[in-house]
């Protein structure tokens, strides 16, 4: 039944690939490695659960997964919504299958659910949203191709464990108010706050394939870009691609510095065979899209954060 209902959805299911934005990309091969693959082997995974509802004759299954790390840090039982899986194209009974997913999921208090929705998949949108799921950030994909890639080069390093102290208080001050842990109105700020700086920390410490800091003289190493390598999916997807994924920067102390570390960490990731790079800017910064633009950058997709809390 679920090979049936992933065939029904796989245009739209397509677009929930991370990858689904690549220009001249073999389709085939990323849906089946990214999606395909994916939910075929979340059997094997205790985190998460799977939730069917027929509706009106229809079947729809609802993959939710478990996210202990998070559930820790913010005392908060939290979820992933991953995918809804349908075959029909009645948005009123897909609105039903939804209500009763919510009804029979968020039964207990303190339980937290989001889920990233490509734009494409309009229907599961709406419906969520109708169900009580609200939108928190827009989030867009931005590439580059490392292939024609050139431009001015700049001083800089890998960050170390002694620059650990100065890059959390960096992530701590450089605060983006749109993303979804400081839109979310459950969290608290500084725990949203202290959430980054842990992330960096446990990035230098391995979580991140390689973070940049800032080498040039006079400049302090107030700012930071992290980028993970993704080379398990190389040989599934035809395609060596790599995904700059943190950043912050100090407007007081390293100005201008945004773009000279998305820049050298291109070529960083040029120079390991790397094809494309993409990264995740909010709609709302304009100053981030402004700077990706201008190093060549291009549009790749668009996905919504909706979250629900009981």
């Amino acid at each position: 039944m679920i090979l049936k209902l992933i065939k029904a959805r796989e245009e739209i299911l397509y677009h929930y690939s991370q990858y689904s934005f690549l220009p001249n990309a073999n389709k085939a091969k990323i849906f089946s490695h990214t999606i395909l693959n994916e939910i075929e082997h979340f059997s094997e995974d205790e985190n998460i659960k799977k939730i069917e509802i027929e509706q009106d004759g229809f079947n729809h299954i609802f993959f939710v997964k478990f996210l202990e790390w998070d559930t820790n840090y913010f005392n908060l039982s939290t979820y992933k919504l991953l995918y809804v899986l349908y075959e029909h194209r009645n948005y009123a009974i897909l609105k039903k299958a939804v209500n009763n997913f919510v009804k029979e999921f968020f039964n207990k208090k303190g339980t937290y659910c989001f889920s990233e929705i490509p734009s494409e998949d309009i229907f599961t949108i709406q419906a969520l949203n109708e169900a009580g799921f609200k939108l928190v950030e827009n989030r867009l994909t931005y590439y580059l191709d490392l292939n024609k890639y050139n431009y001015e080069r700049f001083a800089v390093r890998s960050a170390n464990n002694s620059d650990i102290i100065n890059l959390k208080r960096v992530a701590r001050e450089m605060r983006n108010d749109y993303d979804r842990f400081h839109a979310e109105t459950i969290f608290d700020v500084k725990k949203a706050d202290e959430f980054l700086a842990t992330y960096i920390e446990e990035s230098i410490k391995g979580y991140s394939d390689y973070v940049m800091v800032p080498a040039e003289k006079g400049i302090p190493s107030d700012a930071f870009l992290t980028a993970n390598y993704q080379k398990k999916d190389w040989e599934y997807i035809d395609e060596k691609i790599s995904k700059m994924v943190l950043s912050a920067v100090s407007s007081e102390t390293c100005k201008g510095w945004y773009l000279k570390l998305i820049s050298e960490m291109a070529f960083h990731l040029k120079s390991i065979g790397v094809n494309y790079a993409f990264m995740h800017p909010a709609t709302t910064n304009r100053a981030v899209i402004h700077t990706y633009e201008k190093l060549g950058c291009k549009y790749g997709k668009c996905v919504h954060i909706l979250t629900y809390t009981l």
